[in-house]
């Protein structure tokens, strides 16, 4: 049994798609967060300290606020995920073929592309290496980063989306 999907895709659909796929794990997250917040908890020791002198000279108030300078850094090492997602969304976006409609079918062995001009181009599900699941969109990416965007529009009724979700969330394993 195959299920057919057509459709042209939006920019709105595409970036909460990249952006998806770019999602970083809980943990990654946590991480990131826990040390942008262990290096301004050092900052602000380190400026409540250096403000508790009794006299501070011209140099100790340069050298203090050329710590500042890194905050920046900081900001883009916490931030980083949604820069390079809205980066990689951006560029794909910009790409022609995403313009154009998207026409293929999905069975129990994986997902068939039918191009007009390439003919059928087939992905078995154990290609398929990361997935994500939102309530309209389906985002699919393959270990060498061939990104799979199935917004609910492109199927023609709920049944269809309901059993493609089904496919997704048992043929597709995440790699570890």
């Amino acid at each position: 049994m195959e299920i057919e999907f057509q459709g042209l895709y939006d920019k709105a659909t595409v970036f909460m798609a990249v952006r998806l796929a770019n999602k970083p794990t809980r943990r990654n997250a946590f991480i990131r967060i826990g040390l942008a917040i262990l290096f301004i908890a050092i900052y602000i020791a380190y400026f409540i300290s250096v403000a508790s002198e009794e006299s501070l000279s011209s140099f100790e108030i340069i050298r203090s606020g050329r710590h500042l300078i890194t905050l920046p850094v900081i900001a883009y090492f916490l931030f980083q995920p949604a820069i390079s997602s809205y980066q990689s969304a951006t560029n794909l976006w910009k790409n022609p073929t995403m313009q154009k409609p998207l026409a293929g079918a999905i069975s129990g062995q994986g997902v068939a592309y039918i191009s007009p001009t390439k003919g059928r181009r087939e992905v078995a599900w154990e290609s398929f290496a990361k997935k994500q699941v939102a309530e309209n969109l389906i985002v699919l990416l393959t270990a060498d980063g061939v990104l799979s965007i199935f917004p609910r529009h492109f199927f023609k009724s709920d049944d269809d989306w309901k059993r493609v979700k089904q496919w997704v969330d048992f043929k597709v394993v995440e790699a570890s």
